[in-house]
């Protein structure tokens, strides 16, 4: 199982701005939740899909997705900078809204890496990075290739 239901409590939130399509064959995210209590635990081959403005992150089962569906974007540079605001953890046919502190989804939707502001970092080509805290202290970190982008 992809999170448990104390992380449905805990963990993150955001929606996206989708000005691009972009596709790509297999799952290449990994997310790893750090616990307030020092446990941690990581998750590869995490499906990142966006539709219609929402980010889904599905384990390698299928059988947990965080929707990260609501945040304030803006451009820096080429990289669409996302300050999220809700989210839900949905397993088993249930969706339990996830409580966020603070976080900052970067997303490069170009061809080509990007620089990240301040930094002499880049985000590679159609990618994501996510860090998002928690109100119980939870930090949640996800990097990886976008694999579907679908426009409504």
């Amino acid at each position: 199982m992809f999170l448990s239901a104390r992380l449905a409590r805990t963990a993150i939130a955001g929606v996206l701005c989708v000005a691009a399509t972009v596709a790509s064959a297999g799952a290449t995210g990994t997310i790893s939740i750090q616990h307030k209590d020092g446990t941690r635990n990581s998750y590869g081959d995490v499906e990142i899909k966006i539709f219609s403005g929402s980010l889904f992150l599905t384990s390698d089962d299928g059988n947990g997705t965080i929707v990260v569906n609501r945040s304030a974007c803006s451009y820096q540079g080429k990289i669409i900078v996302c300050l999220p605001t809700s989210a839900a953890l949905v397993q088993e046919g249930d969706s339990n809204a996830l409580d966020l502190k603070n976080g900052t989804i970067y997303l490069n939707y170009t061809d080509s890496a990007q620089p990240l502001s301040g930094s002499s970092a880049k985000l590679p080509a159609k990618s994501i990075m996510l860090a998002l805290t928690t109100q119980n202290g939870t930090f949640i970190s996800l990097h990886g290739r976008i694999d579907e982008v679908i426009r409504q």
